[in-house]
């Protein structure tokens, strides 16, 4: 059952939230051959894969960003996110789409289902009960006649068309061009694959040819010359009496009376240098901000923050401030309301890094008994969750008065007296 037949059963088909399960749209196998779908090929698919695993670890929640602390809320945002943003999807499920979405079609729509609730006091706000990644075939973007209201319209897959107030949407982009409204990767908004096009097909040219070569290698022994002309008949006649004395040789010399001679081939593989092969797949995987090592998962802590930079850190900002302007109003983003994406890079460390972090933890604060044990591994212990903080440190604000203080304690060297005298 497909995930608009499940939520047309859940929401009734006569009432508004079924609006919803329209806009939403199955991903279909393709079982075609490979021709000018980039995403046809497994090194193209299998880099994206790569960045959206990792990006199915962020944890998302609600904050308070007030006087540079960082609060986190138990909303109803907090609450979706912690498993299941909607009831076909987790949140590792759920961000992971999201990335597909971007990367496959430049631009990923996320759709907040929510309810209207007024207080006693006749305040109004938003209580969401679901965020749906949506997959439409065509999208058009542009405003309403009085020119007050950008609205968006979108064509899905069954022949339905739907039209959504922008501000509705969480819209997200990836590869641009002079185009400022949607991602795509030339100015019209439009994807742009030649390049990655033409590495990918001399890649699945060179993949192709090898084993057809090897193949021929070890059928084609050599070439017979009849040196007479005959028949059709007649030469396959020769051929086969030719091959049957080959056959029948015991010393591999083979005394024959046709007209001709033999010349043996040595047909050898083509040797691809590992050079070439490095570069076609090199162009593919840049494209996606990853390298050879992240790919096959051998990889340093080094590598692996390379890897942050160029492929997860555009994520996480893009989704923090694309969902916070679409779901808290203007009043809710002045008292400090965000969406913040936290992403453990510490789990990547090496152990000598671990090591590190642990021993400025212990000296600073900045992390629990328990947080330090979850680093290696380790459970988390009773009484664990408190910070330890050296002595040696103060704080910058105090550090004259501390100073000060100290100083006046320090016992007296007599070098006033010395002046006395």
């Amino acid at each position: 059952m497909g995930m608009i037949d499940y939520l047309k059963g859940i929401f009734g088909a006569q009432t508004k939230s079924d609006r919803i399960t329209a806009w939403l749209a199955n991903n279909q196998p393709i079982f075609t051959q490979f021709g000018n779908n980039i995403y046809l090929s497994d090194f193209v698919n299998n880099a994206i894969d790569r960045v959206a695993t990792e990006i199915s670890k962020i944890n998302v929640k609600s904050v308070v960003d007030k006087e540079n602390s960082l609060i986190i809320q138990n909303d109803d945002i907090t609450r979706l996110f912690r498993s299941k943003p909607n009831p076909l999807q987790t949140t590792s499920d759920f961000l992971s789409s999201v990335e597909w979405l971007r990367r496959k079609n430049r631009n990923a729509f996320i759709y907040p289902q929510y309810e209207i609730v007024e207080t006693p006091a006749g305040r109004r706000f938003r209580r969401y009960t679901a965020f749906y990644p949506l997959n439409p075939q065509a999208v058009y973007i542009g405003v309403t006649p009085g020119g007050d209201v950008w609205e968006v319209k979108m064509d899905f897959e069954d022949g339905s068309s739907w039209v959504i107030p922008y501000a509705d949407l969480v819209h997200m982009k990836w590869r641009r061009g002079s185009n400022l409204i949607v991602g795509g990767g030339d100015d019209y908004g439009q994807a742009d694959d030649k390049d990655v096009l033409n590495t990918i097909r001399a890649l699945d040219k060179t993949i192709q040819g090898l084993p057809k070569s090897i193949e021929a290698s070890l059928q084609i022994k050599g070439v017979y010359y009849a040196k007479s002309l005959m028949d059709e008949k007649r030469r396959e006649s020769e051929r086969a009496d030719f091959e049957s004395h080959i056959l029948t040789s015991k010393t591999g010399i083979v005394a024959t009376d046709l007209a001709g001679e033999f010349t043996p081939m040595d047909i050898k593989p083509p040797d691809i240098p590992e050079d070439v092969m490095k570069f076609l797949k090199a162009v593919i995987q840049e494209r996606y901000g990853i390298s050879a090592a992240i790919l096959s998962g051998d990889y340093t802590s080094t590598q692996h923050n390379s890897f942050y930079q160029t492929a997860i850190e555009d994520f996480i900002i893009q989704f923090e401030q694309a969902m916070t302007a679409c779901v808290f109003t203007a009043r809710e983003q002045d008292i400090g309301r965000r969406v913040k994406c936290y992403y453990q890079r510490v789990r990547y460390y090496s152990v000598t890094d671990k090591h590190n972090l642990a021993d400025l933890a212990t000296k600073t604060g900045i992390l629990t008994l328990n947080q330090i044990n979850e680093l290696f591994g380790y459970e988390p212990f009773d009484g664990g969750d408190v910070r330890l903080r050296s002595l040696n440190y103060v704080d910058a604000s105090i550090a004259n008065e501390y100073q000060l203080a100290n100083k006046s304690k320090l016992p007296d060297a007599g070098l006033e007296d010395e002046d006395e005298e």
